[in-house]
């Protein structure tokens, strides 16, 4: 391998990076300010808790990314900037060894093919800029499959655990690792036994101090996102929207793929399988969050890397005599249908800072209440609202409420939520004619006589209703702060309208 063809790639990457990073603010995602707090609260002796002195909560997928913003948290406060710099790092090192990978494969040319489909498409950089784990875990994977590729098996394998401790799927793809080189080499199956019962054993001691610490291996997410979708959902496939979004709009490689001639490869067999299982696995999960395809992203790059070799393949079958201009050709191709696909069309118009500014004035109301240090506050969005206040949050969705999370019905939710004694809920609603009407009521305790429906905030994708838990010591304070806002000129509230 030329080192000099590799350093280009990654001065190339590294170009498109300074030029992406002065958007950077129009992406981060909600969620990353999730994994803000528990990074926050880990970093200042607390532990992995979602409120301060309350449980050990799992209420994340990413260990490996929060223990890495810890760390950072000790030397900076500037987490979002922080976490959108390892994206692009990650993103640029991803690159670089998709080049390599196709490059062993077949040639360095086809190197260079499948690193442009991955570079060119905005997703990738949207990803890396979401502040999210994705990247990093997208490295990981393909980190993986090179090794793989270079013969490096231990490597490998230790490299997939540190994949498995930035998300859960890294188990999945160790799985599928494992059964490509058991039952087709190049490895001897012993080698192949011996990586697989190191990473065994890695992701056991892992799982046993999960359970000692948080009482329960498989975080929140898996009980609200899979085991939930599938018993309340009345279709089989809860994910297929979600997985019909991406195939569209990567469909220009998978059609390259179907020019694969010799499939007998290590990193191609991995590739393929792993694609396919992460395609099925996601049928059958509800993403909550649907933006930047970020679940899927591992499949895309390596389907990069199959869709290059399809390219190479395909000059070859039909002796095409100019391999520069088919190649040109299909990154065009992909690169128009990635553009105008709903998913980027969607992320591109996020525009995330529009998003914070009209939070601006929510998380200024609920800094003015008295008693904050205090208060109970029950709100559905655990993200930028949420870490901006420090507010003690009560997760409605229950990803950052382990017995909300275990709840298995509504009724089981509301007496959870009950128990947990709300004193404020944000609740979004929407206009019904004359009236309004819940989009969520907190599994109908909203509608309960003791709970107030006082204000509403024009936020943004809906109105918000501030409802006051009137069994709270703080009722009577919370209403006197809620009555002066109101009455305050250009006031951030507005009188709470009939609620049905």
């Amino acid at each position: 391998m030329n080192k000099k063809y590799l350093f280009g790639v990654g001065i190339v990457a590294a170009a498109i990076a300074a030029f992406v990073w002065q958007y950077r603010l129009r992406f981060p995602f909600d969620d990353v300010f999730i994994s803000f707090r528990y990074a926050e609260h880990l970093a200042n002796g607390y532990g992995l808790v979602w409120n301060i002195g309350g449980a050990h909560t799992e209420g994340y997928t990413n260990f490996l990314f929060i223990l890495l913003l810890a760390v950072v948290r000790l030397c900076t406060t500037h987490l979002l900037a922080a976490a959108q710099a390892i994206g692009v790092l990650s993103t640029i090192v991803t690159g670089m060894l998709i080049f390599q990978i196709a490059s062993r494969v077949r040639n360095v040319k086809i190197g260079f093919l499948a690193a442009a489909f991955y570079f060119l498409t905005p997703l990738t950089w949207i990803n890396a800029l979401s502040g999210m784990e994705t990247s990093v875990f997208v490295m990981l994977c393909i980190c993986a499959i090179c090794f793989v590729a270079s013969h490096r098996l231990f490597l490998a394998f230790y490299t997939l655990f540190l994949a498995t401790l930035t998300r859960p799927e890294g188990g999945i793809f160790a799985g599928i690792i494992f059964f490509v080189l058991f039952v087709n080499g190049p490895f001897q199956r012993k080698m192949v036994l011996r990586g697989a019962a190191v990473f065994l054993l890695l992701t056991a001691l892992f799982a046993l101090w999960k359970w000692s610490y948080f009482g329960y291996v498989l975080p929140n997410s898996f009980y609200v996102k899979v085991l939930e979708s599938n018993s309340s959902r009345s279709h089989l496939f809860p994910g297929l929207q979600y997985v019909r979004l991406f195939v569209t709009s990567m469909v220009v490689l998978i059609v390259l793929t179907l020019g694969i001639r010799r499939w007998r490869n290590a990193a191609i067999l991995i590739s393929a399988l792993s694609i396919a299982v992460l395609l099925l696995f996601y049928l059958f999960v509800l993403p909550l969050e649907g933006l930047y395809d970020r679940f899927l992203w591992p499949a895309f790059a390596m389907i990069t890397i199959l869709g290059a070799v399809g390219v190479h393949d395909l000059v070859e079958r039909f002796h095409l005599r100019s391999m520069l201009v088919f190649a040109v050709t299909v990154v065009v191709c992909h690169l128009t249908v990635s553009c105008i696909t709903p998913r980027t069309r969607q992320s591109l118009a996020a525009h995330e800072e529009v998003w914070d500014k009209s939070m601006g004035g929510l998380i200024s109301e609920l800094q003015s209440f008295p008693h904050l240090d205090s208060l109970r506050f029950a709100y559905g969005d655990a993200g930028y609202v949420v870490y901006k206040s420090g507010v003690d949050h009560i997760d409605l969705f229950g990803l950052n409420d382990t017995h909300i999370a275990h709840a298995r019905s509504i009724s089981e939710r509301k007496k959870v939520l009950e128990s947990e004694k709300p004193d404020i809920l944000l609740l979004p609603i929407e206009r019904d004619g004359d009236d309004y009407k819940w989009i969520e009521d907190a599994y109908g305790l909203a509608r309960d006589s003791a709970f107030l429906p006082l204000a509403i905030t024009e936020a943004f994708p809906y109105p918000l209703a501030w409802v006051i838990n009137t069994n709270s010591r703080y009722y009577n304070d919370c209403r006197t702060n809620i009555a002066q806002s109101l009455a305050l000129p250009n006031s951030y509230l507005k009188p709470a309208p009939i609620i049905r």
